[in-house]
């Protein structure tokens, strides 16, 4: 034993001089168990005993430490447990991944089973606290194990116990005894003075708060049998360690010897003293000796002495070998209790078998058992005593019931995505009211699930978008032939008399055809007008098809590239965005320019119109180019137009042309050019035919078994054609019927805004230069006509009153006209002098808010052209060009579609776009920074040209391959 009077090893080994003393005592061998919290590296908690292990030891989970001192009936294992900082320390640095819920169960259980054996196997059990105060935690504790003895080990331990020979030594509670809980605390609040009195009274509180706690939560019972464990009555149970130092502050300890050598003995005071004694840093400072002073001393020592744990456990040791262990710990006593004082060898027997049903065979993942109990026990123990687990549990359980109930509650008969969306929101809102702790995820996840299956039971909505961005209504397990979103708009027919409902559309088709064709029979004037014929696509074939996108849209690079490749027929093209900047310059000053030389014999244009039309773009080698110069000759007789572009250049040219500039001014100048006999009947017999005149036009490779899936634009493949037309051109009649005084009337065109119903008056001024050779034959043939001739002849000025509108149009089936690109026109009073020029020379916005009023804002889309041809001998052609995003959309029309004279025309736009495969839906709302963002129609759409029909009055919807000047 050395200089140590006690000896220590570990369990189950015992050294034989140690065996052989404790078999001495025989029956009277008292265990006491040691268990709790620790912070020495050694997880030593001994220390209060003055005891410790060697220095050697390294502490592990479980492990068992055996204490005995000669000459006592104590024997005092030492539990290493979780509870200990070092090994809690030793399980954290093994963790690969650390989830703090499960980390603390597994600590916990592992704590609890070893001290299930500590209540087994022990006499006293003395629970050690790092602290000051009692950790309440403790009482989870007790609960836990109360209910792992009474549900898991009495069913299967004493069974099992009866197959060994603990079995006759325990009897049938399969335990020494009740074990007595003592509590050491081996720190004392640093605030209170250690004296008798305090440390007893504050002893004395801590006992009554645990009393309380351990009562109200069944831990401690009247029976002993029930009991878990047991307190004295009428003993202290509670210890603080208040004078012994147990893991000392060297650092301390030096600042109090100091204070030591200043200390001196209290002495009688006087009382003029007093003031000067307040200054004293501490008590006795300076104070000779005196015989009060000794007296109290030598009792303060001597309580000191004799206020040691072990002292205070002997009393309990001294309870158990009297046999009145239990007298006074419960007030009734139905049966006698059971309380074994064992010797040696048979306390070893009885720990052998309990350490191995309750710790060995759990440890042992191959250990079979037959008794069902204990399988359950082995399988579930951790599960059992995962209370958190359970609790979070129930509260998600709980919430999750109440989210399915809100979500089914508010879930209407048939939905779509978007309200799945919310109300699944709002079923999680409802689910975090009692829903807590780390299942939630798994619950939300289980809510989603539960939700996403009763949607998709025969309530999940199609939500097939419409071409508007709504998604259809209708259920999608029942098979429809027509989606219907439940939106309806308001729109106006073709000719703009009628208004209608009209579905919102789903298709292509649904949008710019099949509305305005359902729209036709019930108006009066839409059957009566006449439409200008658009090339449509022939099949060929019964198997035709829609063109892939690759080769119905190519690539807008390989364009680009072909655009700019020079041609042996014209070398004199300009740039597409030199060209394009040309056409959509509002004209100021135009005069006749000089004529050019030709550089081919088919080139009859001066210069390029614009970027859209001549040999800079695909659609010429669709046709248009080759309609311009059809059937034409180096010296044939032809129309020649000309526009210049600036003032500059009119001035420049004004000689060449015999007028002074002052007269050209704001003028446009049509050269005439002499004809044959055969060009004049060539147009004749084409006035005569204008349906077949387009078909005729149309080039030759035109693809008969593919067709164009969505509209024309610039960089469409010019051999498809679309199946239907989405623009519509008709004369609704003639120029007479609309007064500038009144506007537009609502039997003519309903559903106009008050002050925004009037056309635009456009002066535009004509110059027509005849020939300065013609045959007499020749010259008799043009002076035909009786209106024409009073108009050919050489140096006329025609002033042309031309009235134009562009009409915009809600989904609530409001219409207004715009005066300019950013203002809506308000009456008679807006329309000033050079008012249309804002529209015509300026690109205009394709959406533009609605002066409705109403709670939210809608956009009108620019939706018609009002055109009002003047009486003269010319002809306004139409080319409206509509950009959106990155494509261009044209009419498609290989020959320009020409209006005839004093006439109303209305060209209708397409009520939706979309360019290869990319729908392009209207904007959410409108951008005041920049209005054009969204789409706009560009600068000069009108032209004009010299009427070529017999009969000036008769209407023409096309036109001669002839060439036109720009408006």
């Amino acid at each position: 034993m050395s200089s140590k009077n006690y000896y220590t090893w570990k369990y189950p080994d015992i050294p034989e001089n140690v065996e052989s003393m404790l078999s001495e005592l025989k029956t009277s061998l008292v265990v006491v168990g040691v268990i709790g919290r620790s912070k020495c590296s050694q997880a030593n908690k001994m220390s209060a005993f003055d005891m410790k292990p060697d220095r050697s030891h390294e502490p592990a989970d479980g492990q068992i430490l055996c204490y005995y001192k000669p000459g006592t009936n104590t024997l005092m294992l030492h539990f290493e447990t979780t509870h200990d900082q070092v090994i809690l320390g030793q399980q954290l640095l093994s963790q690969t991944s650390i989830d703090f819920d499960s980390f603390y169960e597994q600590m916990r259980s592992q704590f609890v089973r070893i001290m299930l054996l500590a209540l087994h196997v022990c006499h006293i059990l003395v629970y050690v606290e790092t602290a000051e105060t009692f950790d309440t935690t403790l009482v989870t504790i007790c609960q836990l194990l109360k209910y792992v003895r009474e549900q898991h080990v009495l069913e299967f331990l004493p069974q099992l116990l009866r197959e060994t020979a603990a079995g006759t030594i325990l009897g049938d509670r399969a335990r020494v005894c009740t074990p007595r809980v003592l509590f050491l605390f081996e720190n004392y609040p640093q605030d209170e003075e250690k004296t008798r009195e305090l440390i007893s009274s504050y002893e004395f509180k801590t006992e009554d708060k645990i009393y309380q706690l351990l009562r109200q939560y069944n831990i401690l019972t009247n029976n002993a049998n029930n009991s878990l464990l047991a307190l004295p009555n009428n003993k202290q149970f509670v210890f603080y360690n208040a004078h012994e130092e147990l893991r000392p502050d060297h650092l301390l300890h030096a600042v109090n010897a100091l204070n030591l050598t200043m200390h001196k003995p209290d002495a009688k005071e006087e009382e003029e003293d007093l003031e000067i004694l307040s200054l004293a840093p501490f008590e006795g400072f300076v104070k000779p000796f005196g015989q009060d002073y000794e007296a109290r001393e030598s009792k303060e020592n001597l309580y000191k002495t004799k206020h040691t744990i072990w002292h205070f456990m002997q009393r309990h040791v001294q309870d158990a070998l009297q046999g009145y262990f239990d007298e006074g710990s419960f007030k009734q006593l139905s049966q006698s209790p059971p309380f074994h004082l064992l010797s040696c060898k048979d306390w070893h027997i009885c720990m052998d078998a309990i350490y191995k049903l309750l710790i060995e065979n759990v440890q042992e993942t191959s250990y079979v058992t037959n008794n069902l109990n204990y399988q359950a026990y082995l399988r579930d123990f951790n599960d059992s005593l995962n209370y958190e687990k359970k609790f979070w549990c129930h509260l998600c359980e709980l919430g999750l019931k109440k989210a399915v109930s809100a979500y089914r509650h508010a879930a209407p008969a048939i939905y779509g995505s978007t309200t799945h969306s919310q109300l699944l929101a709002d079923a999680t809102l409802a689910f975090e009211d009692d829903g807590r702790g780390p299942y939630v995820e798994l619950a939300l996840a289980k809510l989603s699930d539960i939700c996403l299956k009763y949607w998709h039971d025969g309530r999940q909505q199609c939500e097939q978008l419409s071409l508007r961005g709504h998604p259809c209504t209708l259920a999608k397990d029942v098979a429809h032939d027509k989606h219907n979103s439940g939106i309806v708009h308001v729109s106006s027919c073709n000719c703009g008399r009628t208004q209608g409902r009209r579905e919102d559309p789903f298709t292509l088709r649904q949008a710019n055809f099949d509305y305005y064709e359902q729209m036709a029979p019930m108006c009066n004037l839409c059957v009566k007008v006449k439409k200008f014929q658009f090339p449509l696509f022939t099949p060929s074939i019964s198997d035709y098809r829609a063109a892939a996108f690759e080769a119905a849209f190519p690539l807008l690079l390989q364009a680009t590239k072909n655009r700019t490749e020079p041609t042996a027929q014209d070398d004199s093209d300009l740039d597409a965005d030199v060209a394009e900047e040309q056409y959509s310059q509002p004209i100021k000053e135009a005069e006749q320019a000089p004529p050019k030389q030709h550089q081919a014999s088919g080139d009859c244009c001066s210069q390029p119109l614009s970027a859209t039309y001549g040999s800079d773009l695909n659609m010429s080698i669709a046709g248009f180019g080759d309609s311009l110069h059809e059937g034409e000759e180096v010296d044939s007789p032809e129309i020649s137009s000309q526009i210049c572009s600036s003032g500059q250049s009119s001035r420049s040219n004004s000689t060449s042309s015999g007028t002074s500039s002052a007269n050209t001014e704001n003028e446009l100048v049509l050269q005439l050019k002499e004809r044959t006999d055969q060009e004049v009947s060539n147009d004749a017999q084409g006035e005569s035919f204008p349906e077949s005149q387009s078909a005729v036009s149309m080039p030759e490779l035109v693809s008969t078994t593919e067709y164009l899936p969505g509209l024309v634009h610039m960089y469409s493949g010019c051999e498809l054609l679309p199946l239907f037309p989405s623009w519509s051109l008709a004369c609704v009649g003639p120029s007479s019927i609309y007064s500038h005084n009144t506007g537009l009337q609502e039997h003519f065109q309903s559903g106009f805004l008050s002050g925004a119903n009037f056309l635009l008056p456009w002066d535009v001024h004509v110059r027509l230069l005849q020939p300065h050779h013609k045959h007499p034959q020749q010259q008799q043939q043009q002076l035909m006509g009786k209106k024409s001739q009073r108009y050919r002849k050489q140096g006329d000025r025609l002033a042309l009153k031309i009235f134009v509108g562009f009409e915009y149009e809600c989904s609530r089936g409001h219409r207004f006209m715009m005066c300019s690109p950013d203002r809506v026109l308000r009456g008679g009073a807006d329309i000033e002098r050079d008012t249309s020029s804002k529209v015509v020379n300026n690109n205009m916005p394709l959406y533009f808010p609605c002066p409705c009023r109403g709670q939210v804002t809608f956009l009108a889309q620019l939706m018609r052209i009002h055109v009002v041809t003047p009486k003269a001998p010319v002809n306004i052609i139409v080319d409206p060009k509509v950009r959106v995003g990155k494509y261009t959309f044209t009419l498609g029309c290989a020959i320009l579609p020409r209006l005839s004279q004093s006439a109303y025309w209305m060209l209708r736009f397409p009520y939706v776009y979309q360019g290869d495969d990319v729908l392009i839906a209207p904007p959410a709302r409108f951008e005041p920074e920049d209005p054009l963002a969204s789409g706009c129609l560009l600068a000069g759409m009108f032209g004009i040209a010299e009427t070529e029909t017999i009969d000036a009055n008769q209407p023409a919807a096309g036109g001669a391959p002839l060439n036109f000047t720009r408006l």
